[in-house]
Protein backbone atom coordinates (compact mmCIF):
# COMPACT_ATOMS: atom_id res chain seq x y z
CA UNK A 1 0.00 0.00 0.00
CA UNK A 2 2.86 2.39 0.90
CA UNK A 3 4.54 1.83 -2.49
CA UNK A 4 1.28 2.44 -4.32
CA UNK A 5 0.66 5.65 -2.38
CA UNK A 6 4.23 6.84 -3.06
CA UNK A 7 3.82 6.13 -6.78
CA UNK A 8 0.51 7.99 -6.82
CA UNK A 9 2.03 11.12 -5.23
CA UNK A 10 5.05 10.99 -7.55
CA UNK A 11 2.74 10.89 -10.57
CA UNK A 12 0.80 13.88 -9.28
CA UNK A 13 4.04 15.78 -8.63
CA UNK A 14 5.48 14.98 -12.05
CA UNK A 15 2.24 15.82 -13.84
CA UNK A 16 2.59 19.37 -12.51
CA UNK A 17 6.03 19.66 -14.12
CA UNK A 18 6.32 21.38 -17.42
CA UNK A 19 8.72 23.09 -19.75
CA UNK A 20 9.29 26.78 -19.31
CA UNK A 21 9.72 28.84 -22.45
CA UNK A 22 9.48 32.60 -22.66
CA UNK A 23 8.58 33.75 -26.17
CA UNK A 24 8.84 37.43 -25.22
CA UNK A 25 11.65 38.34 -22.88
CA UNK A 26 10.09 41.73 -22.09
CA UNK A 27 6.33 41.78 -21.86
CA UNK A 28 4.08 44.60 -20.78
CA UNK A 29 3.37 42.68 -17.57
CA UNK A 30 7.10 42.89 -16.73
CA UNK A 31 7.01 46.68 -16.56
CA UNK A 32 5.65 46.82 -13.00
CA UNK A 33 8.22 44.25 -11.84
CA UNK A 34 11.02 46.24 -13.48
CA UNK A 35 9.76 49.44 -11.85
CA UNK A 36 9.57 47.80 -8.38
CA UNK A 37 13.06 46.33 -8.70
CA UNK A 38 14.45 49.60 -10.05
CA UNK A 39 13.01 51.50 -7.06
CA UNK A 40 14.66 49.05 -4.63
CA UNK A 41 17.97 49.38 -6.45
CA UNK A 42 17.74 53.16 -6.60
CA UNK A 43 17.24 53.25 -2.81
CA UNK A 44 20.70 51.77 -2.33
CA UNK A 45 22.53 53.39 -5.27
CA UNK A 46 20.79 56.74 -5.87
CA UNK A 47 21.44 56.26 -9.60
CA UNK A 48 18.16 56.01 -11.50
CA UNK A 49 19.68 55.27 -14.90
CA UNK A 50 21.78 52.33 -13.69
CA UNK A 51 18.93 51.09 -11.48
CA UNK A 52 16.58 51.03 -14.47
CA UNK A 53 19.19 49.30 -16.63
CA UNK A 54 20.01 46.65 -14.03
CA UNK A 55 16.33 45.98 -13.28
CA UNK A 56 15.52 45.50 -16.97
CA UNK A 57 18.56 43.27 -17.44
CA UNK A 58 17.69 41.10 -14.41
CA UNK A 59 14.09 40.57 -15.54
CA UNK A 60 14.79 39.89 -19.20
CA UNK A 61 18.09 38.01 -19.00
CA UNK A 62 16.74 35.64 -16.35
CA UNK A 63 14.11 34.54 -18.85
CA UNK A 64 16.73 34.21 -21.59
CA UNK A 65 18.75 31.92 -19.33
CA UNK A 66 15.68 29.81 -18.56
CA UNK A 67 15.19 29.37 -22.31
CA UNK A 68 18.88 28.56 -22.82
CA UNK A 69 18.78 25.92 -20.06
CA UNK A 70 15.56 24.40 -21.47
CA UNK A 71 14.18 24.85 -17.96
CA UNK A 72 11.32 22.84 -16.55
CA UNK A 73 9.20 23.80 -13.59
CA UNK A 74 9.31 23.39 -10.65
CA UNK A 75 13.00 24.24 -10.24
CA UNK A 76 13.59 21.30 -7.88
CA UNK A 77 12.53 18.91 -10.64
CA UNK A 78 14.89 20.67 -13.05
CA UNK A 79 17.68 20.14 -10.50
CA UNK A 80 16.87 16.43 -10.57
CA UNK A 81 17.18 16.44 -14.36
CA UNK A 82 20.56 18.21 -14.22
CA UNK A 83 21.92 15.98 -11.48
CA UNK A 84 20.80 12.85 -13.35
CA UNK A 85 22.44 14.05 -16.59
CA UNK A 86 19.21 14.79 -18.52
CA UNK A 87 19.93 18.54 -18.64
CA UNK A 88 23.25 20.34 -18.87
CA UNK A 89 22.59 23.45 -16.78
CA UNK A 90 19.98 25.31 -14.81
CA UNK A 91 20.94 24.89 -11.16
CA UNK A 92 20.80 28.02 -9.03
CA UNK A 93 24.54 28.58 -9.29
CA UNK A 94 24.39 28.31 -13.10
CA UNK A 95 21.99 31.25 -13.05
CA UNK A 96 24.38 33.14 -10.74
CA UNK A 97 27.44 32.51 -12.95
CA UNK A 98 25.73 33.38 -16.22
CA UNK A 99 23.70 36.35 -14.98
CA UNK A 100 26.78 37.70 -13.19
CA UNK A 101 28.81 37.46 -16.42
CA UNK A 102 26.19 39.50 -18.24
CA UNK A 103 25.97 42.05 -15.43
CA UNK A 104 29.75 42.48 -15.30
CA UNK A 105 29.87 43.06 -19.06
CA UNK A 106 27.77 46.20 -18.48
CA UNK A 107 30.32 47.81 -16.11
CA UNK A 108 27.89 49.25 -13.57
CA UNK A 109 29.55 51.95 -11.47
CA UNK A 110 26.92 52.37 -8.73
CA UNK A 111 26.70 48.75 -7.64
CA UNK A 112 28.79 45.97 -6.19
CA UNK A 113 27.78 42.35 -6.68
CA UNK A 114 28.31 39.50 -4.25
CA UNK A 115 27.47 35.83 -4.22
CA UNK A 116 24.85 35.00 -1.59
CA UNK A 117 24.60 31.47 -0.25
CA UNK A 118 22.08 29.81 2.03
CA UNK A 119 22.22 26.31 3.50
CA UNK A 120 25.90 25.92 2.66
CA UNK A 121 27.29 22.41 2.95
CA UNK A 122 23.80 20.91 2.51
CA UNK A 123 22.00 19.37 -0.43
CA UNK A 124 19.45 22.20 -0.43
CA UNK A 125 22.15 24.87 -0.81
CA UNK A 126 20.85 27.91 -2.64
CA UNK A 127 22.81 30.66 -4.42
CA UNK A 128 21.86 34.15 -5.57
CA UNK A 129 23.38 37.45 -6.63
CA UNK A 130 23.30 40.15 -3.97
CA UNK A 131 23.40 43.73 -5.23
CA UNK A 132 25.00 46.33 -2.98
CA UNK A 133 26.32 49.85 -3.17
CA UNK A 134 29.59 50.80 -1.53
CA UNK A 135 29.01 50.94 2.21
CA UNK A 136 25.77 48.95 2.11
CA UNK A 137 25.53 46.17 4.67
CA UNK A 138 25.16 42.70 3.09
CA UNK A 139 21.79 42.16 4.81
CA UNK A 140 20.47 45.39 3.21
CA UNK A 141 21.51 44.23 -0.27
CA UNK A 142 19.00 43.18 -2.91
CA UNK A 143 18.71 39.51 -3.89
CA UNK A 144 18.47 38.65 -7.58
CA UNK A 145 17.24 35.05 -7.73
CA UNK A 146 16.52 33.82 -11.25
CA UNK A 147 16.19 30.14 -10.24
CA UNK A 148 13.47 30.25 -7.55
CA UNK A 149 10.60 31.09 -9.91
CA UNK A 150 11.88 29.31 -13.03
CA UNK A 151 13.38 32.28 -14.82
CA UNK A 152 11.07 34.96 -13.42
CA UNK A 153 13.55 36.87 -11.27
CA UNK A 154 12.71 37.04 -7.57
CA UNK A 155 14.02 40.03 -5.64
CA UNK A 156 13.87 41.20 -2.05
CA UNK A 157 16.25 42.65 0.53
CA UNK A 158 18.51 39.92 1.90
CA UNK A 159 17.19 40.40 5.44
CA UNK A 160 13.56 40.19 4.26
CA UNK A 161 13.76 36.86 2.41
CA UNK A 162 11.09 34.64 4.00
CA UNK A 163 12.59 31.37 2.80
CA UNK A 164 16.39 31.62 3.03
CA UNK A 165 19.04 33.16 5.29
CA UNK A 166 21.82 34.22 2.91
CA UNK A 167 25.43 34.90 3.82
CA UNK A 168 28.25 36.27 1.71
CA UNK A 169 30.01 33.38 -0.04
CA UNK A 170 33.72 33.88 -0.42
CA UNK A 171 35.81 32.18 -3.09
CA UNK A 172 37.41 29.11 -1.56
CA UNK A 173 34.60 28.36 0.88
CA UNK A 174 33.43 24.77 0.67
CA UNK A 175 30.31 24.40 -1.44
CA UNK A 176 28.15 21.65 -2.85
CA UNK A 177 28.72 21.20 -6.58
CA UNK A 178 27.11 19.13 -9.26
CA UNK A 179 29.95 16.58 -9.06
CA UNK A 180 29.53 16.09 -5.32
CA UNK A 181 25.85 15.19 -5.69
CA UNK A 182 26.45 12.14 -7.87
Amino acid sequence: MYKLLTLFFMLIYLSACGSVHYTNLHQRSDNSKIMRLSALLENISHNKQESDELATLAVTYSKALANRYNLVSPPSYHNFLVNSGKRQKGLCYDFVYDLMDEIRSRHFKSFQFKWGRANGDALNEHNVIVVLSPGTDFQDGIILDAWRNSGRVYFVRVKDDPKYHFTDWKEGDKRITRGSLK
